[in-house]
């Protein structure tokens, strides 16, 4: 670790935003020694962001408000060193990485933070290909960085940095924007860079299935303090049931190894790998210490009423470039249907073939018996109710109540029908108490049950939600589902999203389409789906949940037949409540 001195010493931080009255971080004591590998995890609003912005320096010297207390960064007491001085010490990676790519080419991106520290072109052209080099973007340092995957862009942001040479880098949520394997290239690249170099890495990140093996230390935070600090292994097994509680995403292989200790089962470490937890268990079920009930199938067969249908369905944006293939689907009334794919599959070009705002090059799009060619598209999306990813893209009043009685004043409905519709509408997303408010005074959660509501006032047949993950902590996430599971059930809805988050479609969805490109490739229930084709999964670059990864590995020694950790928890657990310690 180098000397004794930490790198990053804060002591009584607490700041406030102007205007606010309660502190967005209270009374924060926090060492970092060099080179550690440190997580910062914690719900939405817990102050995670802006502790980060005054490590670095944007607080205070770019954002106004109350900071209190002290941090030093590499003997550096940031409020009275300007900001540039500890950009050499310190680099930043933002969630989305269009916040902050300025360059035209990946390499002139990769110089710019080092050619404003004012070196020699010898020097700049060393440390570019050093970024280059880290991140392997050789291949693709003269290509236009607006043209790269949000996964690559990520990546030239990390070279970026890199390049500057800076003693500390944080990473605030940089794969919450993209898909599994962006995602799983980016994480595998910062913990290659942990093993190579003695960066201290501060990441903070909601998404800690794969990141909690290779960290140091876990800080958890709740409502601007830090709740706990220490080891991966003490912090998850030892606050199990606080985390859960806080709304925490707890890795399903933790929640299987925290099981087994439950169980009465000891381990001299507490497991934080999926290897780990996938040998134990392996072990038990060998010894045959531990049984678990085998599953029956439950096979539902009944014919409904479809309310949407693609025949034969291929579309092209052009001649030589065909998206779409011989597409045949049933959209049933009352299921929630999940498709996937990875980027650039097809997902997006099929749903707009779905709510006609593009017309199939061949075949027929059926909505609600309107054939797409033959009807217009304001009539067809009467029977659709459409949530964007950004709730933001979607809504423009004063007020939530206002927002929710857009659509039907557009319309021209009566007084009345429009203040039950609305009632019903803000009652079935819990927002009565927000009615007067401004919808961007709301969370990014709330603004998102607020775009629900407004699509629910018209009664729509079909409700379209697009990648609604995106940059939702679990509680807003849970939320959103768990509401889309009761207009299915009471109002009989039919939900069709798109996401690319498998664990959502293992506990959500009753059918699953897998896309590439251009054609459906695999369909059935998510069990069906997550563990038969485990191995085909992998090679179309999805990943099913940690839950269903272990079924289809330990199945032969005993593992029951589940896709996610609800099932587990359901048809495992409460089927063995008596064995439980």
């Amino acid at each position: 670790m180098g000397d004794n001195h930490p790198i990053i010493e804060v002591k009584g931080l607490s700041f406030s935003y102007p205007g606010v009255e309660s502190k967005t971080l209270n009374n924060i004591d926090l060492e970092i020694q060099k080179g550690e590998f440190v997580l910062i995890t914690g719900t939405s609003g817990s102050g995670k962001t802006t502790l980060a912005k005054c490590l670095n320096g944007i607080i205070p010297h770019l954002a106004e408000g109350v900071l209190d207390g002290e941090i030093n960064i590499n003997g550096n007491h940031t409020q009275s060193v300007p900001m540039h001085s500890l950009a050499s010490d310190i680099g930043m990676v933002f969630q989305n990485p269009e916040d902050q790519i300025f360059s035209i080419r990946v390499e002139d991106e990769i110089a710019f933070g080092v050619e404003c520290q004012g070196f020699t072109q010898e020097v700049i052209r060393e440390r570019v290909q050093y970024g280059l080099q880290k991140l392997r973007l050789e291949d693709i340092k003269k290509q236009i960085t607006f043209s790269l995957s949000g996964g690559q862009k990520q990546k030239v942001s990390i070279a970026s940095n890199l390049a500057m040479l800076p003693s500390i880098l944080i990473l605030d949520d940089p794969t919450t924007d993209l898909d599994p394997v962006s995602k799983q290239e980016v994480m595998d690249i910062v913990a290659e860079l942990k093993e190579e170099i003695d960066t201290t890495f501060l990441i903070i990140e909601h998404d800690l299935n794969d990141l909690i093996e290779f960290v140091d230390r876990v800080i958890i935070m709740d409502k601007g303090e830090i709740l706990y600090n220490g080891k991966p292994g003490e912090i998850f097994y030892k606050h199990y049931y606080a985390l859960d509680k806080l709304g925490i995403r707890i890795p399903d292989h933790i929640r299987l190894g925290k099981f087994l200790y439950n169980k009465g089962f000891n381990n001299d470490t507490f497991p934080i790998t999926k290897r780990e937890v996938s040998d134990w268990i392996k072990n038990l079920l060998v010894t045959k210490k531990l049984t678990l009930p085998i599953l029956e199938n439950h096979t539902k067969n009944n014919t409904q009423e479809t309310v949407a249908k693609l025949e034969g369905v291929s579309f092209s944006y052009q001649k030589d470039k065909q998206i779409l293939f011989d597409m045949n689907v049933n959209v049933n009334k009352g299921e929630l249907l999940a498709i996937v794919g990875h980027n650039g599959c097809g997902k997006s070009t099929l749903m707009k073939n779905l709510i006609g705002l593009l017309k199939p090059s061949e075949g027929t799009v059926e909505i609600n018996n309107k054939n797409t060619k033959k009807y217009k598209g304001q009539d067809i999306i009467l029977d659709i109710g459409y949530v964007f990813q950004n709730p933001d893209n979607q809504l423009f009043c004063n007020t939530v109540e206002e927002e929710v009685q857009f659509g039907l004043k557009n319309r021209g409905y009566s007084k009345e029908v429009i203040r039950e519709q609305v009632e019903l509408a803000i009652n079935t997303v819990g927002l009565q108490k927000k009615r007067k408010e401004h919808p961007f005074s709301l969370s990014r959660g709330e603004r998102q049950r607020l775009a629900v509501a407004t699509m629910l006032v018209s009664n729509p047949k079909i409700i379209l939600l697009d990648e609604p993950t995106t940059g939702q902590d679990d509680q807003s996430l849970t939320a959103l589902l768990t509401l889309m599971e009761k207009l299915v059930k009471e109002n009989g809805s039919t939900v069709v999203m798109i996401t690319h988050d498998m664990e959502v479609v293992a506990q959500y969805a009753s059918r699953v389409l897998v896309i590439d490109a251009g054609k459906i490739v695999l369909e059935g229930s998510p069990k069906e789906v997550f563990f038969q084709n485990y191995q085909k999964l992998h090679s179309l670059k999805l990943k099913p949940p940690i839950i269903s990864q272990f079924s289809a590995e330990l199945y032969e020694y005993g593992f029951p037949q589940v896709s996610n950790w609800n099932m587990f928890h359901e048809e495992v657990i409460n089927h063995n409540k008596d064995m439980i310690v």
